[in-house]
């Protein structure tokens, strides 16, 4: 089985306007180019291991398509996926986030994850900036890099395919071939005994240039993201070209983002575990009320006295005039006291970015304790802090090593 960058689009008809999908985004550093999808941080996109492997961090730049125009935003870091690999004998964890220098800009969609474990069977959208090609796999000409999106099924998992001698991480990659419609060219329906005719010949497949754009399924109205596209692979037994690497025939690959979710949220800062202490818990002078925008903030969760069993509570961030993920990166999670500790910090990262919006607030909320009670009858305690903002637009994001370390 040989394994080739991302090959076939079905043809140039799928482009995508400007006010759909802007929060896929384009990455490249002048010399190798792919797609990145922004996540609901702001801050971070996720894509694939073996782009980012082959860029240039220092030259890297990602370009927003959007209704207003393009945006480019600078890239302060990427990082691959612990173990990820890309050769010949197989893949694993094509995954890798790349960190922004500013927030995105507003009008580019942020997306959530797809976190359910049923994504066969599911009707999909593959979305990113790939070649324009016909279905023989040959490039149309004259056809400018753009985003494009067009429609696909989830056949399988890649663990379907090991007894024909695929290799990788084979239960966290989602598998779609790319059908016309007929048996001659259904791919795993050939390899898998099973009759899957997908969408026909309105489907589509990912091209150069598509690898780290997303795959997503519509869950009550909302698209989430479900996977990254990662490569392609032929089957010569229902290839519609020998003589072309991707075509009808072709299986693709996305890495599994359901997977990933851990690594992926507490990464980006959206989900975190906050370490409580036993010793003297900071004055209340010392908790800040402030940040300067671009910086990161913590909020100080204290009992009236030492946990005598273990103590839970729930928290998150909830907007006031700052949003999340233009603002400050969302965050949740359950802090727990066991017996003898009192207080811990939970941090929350706010965003540099490029609008003059003047101050403004967002809070933190506790719920549901159990262990112990909050005053009174109350259901909730909320603490709020102001966001300064950077009048000079130039700001960039300085990670908090606390919550990033």
């Amino acid at each position: 089985m040989i394994y080739t960058p991302l090959i076939s689009r079905y043809d140039g008809s799928l482009q995508s306007d400007d006010t759909t999908w802007t929060g896929v985004a384009y990455i490249h550093d002048g010399h190798v180019a792919g797609s990145a999808v922004l996540l609901a941080s702001g801050l971070q996109l996720l894509t694939v291991a073996h782009v980012v492997d082959a860029l240039d961090p220092a030259e890297s730049e990602v370009i927003f398509d959007t209704a207003e125009g393009a945006v480019t935003r600078h890239v302060q870091s990427m990082v691959s996926y612990p173990g990820s690999l890309l050769s010949s004998d197989g893949i694993w964890n094509d995954l890798a986030l790349v960190t922004l220098d500013q927030a995105a800009p507003v009008t580019a969609e942020r997306y959530d994850l797809y976190t359910d474990r049923d994504e066969v069977g599911q009707n999909v959208e593959l979305v990113g900036y790939g070649q324009a090609q016909n279905i023989y796999g040959q490039q149309l000409s004259g056809v400018p890099t753009s985003r494009r999106a067009g429609e696909n099924i989830v056949d399988a998992l890649g663990s379907g395919l090991a007894s024909f001698g695929w290799q990788g991480s084979l239960a966290d990659q989602l598998i779609f071939d790319y059908d016309d419609g007929t048996s001659a060219h259904d791919a795993l329906g050939t390899l898998l005994g099973d009759v899957q005719r997908g969408v026909g010949g309105a489907e589509a497949m990912i091209t150069p240039g598509d690898s780290g754009g997303g795959l997503f399924i519509n869950q009550d109205g909302k698209w989430l993201l479900a996977g990254v596209n990662s490569s392609v692979t032929r089957l010569a037994e229902t290839d519609i070209s020998s003589g072309a690497d991707g075509s009808v025939g072709d299986i693709g690959l996305a890495s599994r983002v359901s997977s990933y979710r851990d690594w992926i949220e507490t990464s980006t800062g959206q989900a975190q575990t906050p370490l409580p202490q036993s010793d003297t818990p900071p004055p209340t002078a010392d908790v800040p009320l402030e940040v300067a925008e671009g910086q990161g903030t913590w909020f100080q969760v204290q009992l009236s006295r030492s946990a005598t069993e273990q103590a839970t509570v729930d928290f998150c961030t909830r907007d006031g005039t700052a949003i999340a993920g233009q603002d400050y990166i969302p965050t949740s999670g359950t802090l727990t006291f066991a017996e003898g500790q009192q207080w811990a910090k939970i941090w929350v990262q706010t965003l540099a970015d490029d609008l003059l919006e003047g101050d403004e607030i967002f809070y933190l909320v506790l719920s549901n304790p159990h262990g112990a009670s909050f005053v009174a009858g109350r259901t909730e305690l909320t603490a709020m802090r102001t966001i300064v903002d950077d009048p000079t637009l130039t700001g960039v994001t300085q990670l908090a090593p606390a919550l990033f370390g």
